[in-house]
């Protein structure tokens, strides 16, 4: 996305999928039982998680994925050398290659994304899949938007920071950020990051994240398809759990979702609703208003030359 910041991460490749990559994770004690579960144990799943024959299941290609394009865009190779396929402790281990061979080993992952099997290979390593939480999963509305990205996020928690440098091709920074710092600082994200870094200022450190990520990745994600609501001063996107979110079929997931309350402020929408869920776009700033505990919490993005806050505002109406 020109002119953003956004999370690591990319296009997925028909070779994520390959089963080739069942040999590779096979030499290092990891059969396909043992990958399995990564599965969460859940009735239903979104479609991006839905697997085809011939292919590996979607919970380790789109895994593989996501460490790929890391380590095309950041250099930073989130694997593991171990052959203990039974020492997982949710922190993300990675493999350090010669500053003189990263460049080489990016340009060809970025050229062929084949080269990453053969990366994995020449360094006798695997992809660290269980260092990737599931997180969650975003459908771009039809509202608005002519390109649509189904995507998932994974959540990744590392002891120390590694390494990084960026893939000059397709960007043009690369920063660490705490999520308090993104709040001061001038920068712009998409709403779904914008949505998910409000999320994680509200976790108290990176321990409590992780242990929220590894209970939330048993489980699995819901879809978050929002739904479009214009007001006369602004856009509210409507997610799931919002009191305001309506029953989306499946087969709604490709028809136009707009609600029309373009008489009505953003405020007096708000005061409509008791348990909140939202992102709420206006011409200064982009509030992320959610609903625990009882509270309205409230994280805002003011736009470039301002600076952004975050705050609990009490909610009248107790859950």
């Amino acid at each position: 996305m020109p002119g953003l910041y956004v999370f690591p991460g990319g296009a997925v490749d028909p070779t994520d999928s390959n089963l080739k990559w069942y040999e590779h994770f096979s030499a290092f004690g990891l059969d396909k039982d043992k990958l399995a579960s990564l599965v969460p144990k859940t009735v239903s799943r979104p479609q991006i998680f839905q697997s085809k024959e011939n292919e590996l299941l979607k919970e380790i290609s789109l895994r593989i994925t996501a460490i790929r394009e890391t380590f095309e865009e950041c250099g930073i190779l989130i694997c593991r050398r171990n052959k203990d396929g039974d020492a997982h402790s949710g922190w993300a281990e990675h493999v350090s290659i010669p500053e003189g061979e990263l460049q080489m080993w990016k340009n060809k992952v970025h050229n062929d994304a084949t080269e990453f099997l053969n990366l994995c290979q020449k360094l006798e390593c695997y992809p660290d899949l269980w260092a990737l939480h599931e997180w969650s999963n975003w459908l771009t509305p039809t509202y608005r938007f002519k390109t649509r990205f189904d995507t998932a996020f994974y959540l990744v928690c590392m002891p120390h920071m590694p390494h990084a440098e960026y893939e000059a091709i397709e960007m043009e920074d690369l920063q660490w950020f705490s999520p308090e710092k993104l709040l001061s600082t001038n920068v712009e994200f998409p709403p779904p990051q914008q949505y998910e870094i409000a999320k994680f200022t509200k976790v108290k450190s990176i321990d409590n994240l992780l242990d929220i990520a590894m209970e939330r990745n048993k489980i699995g994600v819901q879809l978050y398809l929002s739904v479009t609501v214009q007001l006369k001063d602004g856009i509210v996107f409507l997610l799931p759990e919002d009191t305001m979110y309506p029953n989306v079929k499946e087969i709604e997931l490709f028809e136009q979702q707009l609600i029309d309350k373009s008489d009505i402020t953003a405020h007096e929408f708000e005061k409509m609703t008791l348990i909140k869920n939202r992102i709420v776009i206006l011409d200064t700033q982009v509030n992320i208003i959610f609903t625990d505990n009882g509270k309205d919490n409230c994280v805002i993005f003011l736009k470039p030359g301002y600076h952004s806050k975050s705050g609990n505002v009490e909610s009248k109406n107790k859950l």
